[in-house]
């Protein structure tokens, strides 16, 4: 197998070379534009062998474990300095297992596809370009790709005290734009999924946006938590403990809401909602006259930044909206400087367009 990072490449656009190099009698087929890998000895000859279909992705480890098998290939042996070998001892860390439940899943995926891609190569080897380049294989998911360049600068910012290393390279490497698919929603998309969306769908709706809460925590949220006009919630993420008081249009909203399960959600069948399920029968209700919020590329988390948004425009102040979201003051500023921009802005219009009148007045 190879042993290079994932290489440069050039200026020129070579859409049909693979992102990652293969390993020896791998060849790509596209069919109507998608790829197929095959592991075909000899192809072309007239020795050739049966080709071996592989999994669709080069960058994942069961790639690599089929090309193995079909190659007859012994596995790997990894070094102590390896990434592989890193990625081992970061799981099995304290910082690992404090890191929440929803971070470790997606960070998992990631740890992966990093050690698909370096597994068996020296962690001092690592450059930024090499960052860069790995980076860059997931350019078209900007999402995807910088959430790898957190998971990677999170792991090897933790290497560097342990010896591993002596500097993070991914400090380097800027993020993608684009890349963080959390846009607020307009209130007519909102508006949508109250008239339109199941029950289940607007209760969610509204709690994320009243509480300014993630996922996660907002499925998490039980009816014996709403009590004395607050809700109680405890973040999965940070651990922070919350009493957001309850809007009035929330619990409006929750008002015919069933009350039969613990849980405040509930699917179809009054049980509380896994992660993934929620997920996906939100993914699957997108069509008809909620297709707007698919085609318009909002996300559920979205909300969490609407409620950020609203907050920060009817004048609260960044401790005030903090104290709701939970999130670090420097994020909430970060969002302040977006609100703060459009609020001058439209006043320097308002201010122009007065003046012009003033003039055509006199």
């Amino acid at each position: 197998m190879p042993t290079t990072l994932i290489s440069q490449g050039s200026n020129v656009a070579r859409p049909r070379k693979p992102a990652i190099e293969l390993p020896p009698y791998v060849n790509c087929v596209r069919v109507k534009g998608r790829p197929y890998y095959y592991y075909h000895p000899g192809r072309g000859t007239k020795n050739a062998r049966k080709p071996v279909r592989l999994p669709d992705d080069p960058r994942s480890p069961d790639f690599w474990s089929a090309y193995r098998k079909a190659a007859n290939a012994p596995e790997q042996r990894i070094s102590a300095n390896a990434v592989e070998t890193l990625i081992n001892a970061y799981l099995a860390a304290p910082e690992w297992r404090q890191l929440s439940k929803s971070t470790r899943t997606n960070w998992s995926l990631y740890l992966n596809r990093i050690k698909a891609a370096w597994g068996p190569l020296e962690v001092r080897g690592i450059e930024p370009k090499h960052v860069l380049a790995l980076r860059d294989s997931y350019a078209d998911t900007p999402a995807a790709a910088n959430n790898l360049l957190r998971c990677l600068s999170a792991m090897l910012t933790w290497s560097v005290p342990r010896g591993w290393r002596t500097d993070n390279p991914c400090l380097l490497v800027s993020k993608l734009k684009g890349g963080e698919g959390w846009e607020p929603w307009p209130w007519e998309m909102m508006e949508l999924v109250r008239e339109y969306g199941p029950a289940w769908m607007w209760h969610a709706t509204a709690l994320a946006l009243y509480t300014g809460q993630r996922q996660g925590d907002v499925l998490a949220m039980s009816w014996s938590k709403i009590r004395n006009g607050f809700i109680e919630v405890k973040q999965e993420k940070t651990g922070r403990e919350l009493f957001i008081p309850a809007h009035q249009k929330l619990l409006a909203a929750l008002e015919n809401a069933d009350r039969s399960s613990v849980q405040i959600l509930t699917n179809n069948r009054g049980r509380p909602w896994t992660q993934d399920g929620f997920r996906t029968s939100w993914s699957k209700s997108l069509v008809g006259p909620l297709a707007p919020i698919r085609d318009a590329g909002l996300v559920f988390h979205g909300l969490r930044k609407s409620a950020v948004v609203t907050l920060l425009e009817v004048g609260c102040t960044d401790a005030e909206v903090s104290a709701i979201t939970g999130q670090s003051r420097s994020m909430i500023e970060h969002y302040s400087r977006q609100v703060n921009q459009r609020k001058l802005a439209a006043a320097a219009i308002l201010k122009w367009e007065r003046s012009e009148n003033k003039s055509l007045q006199n």
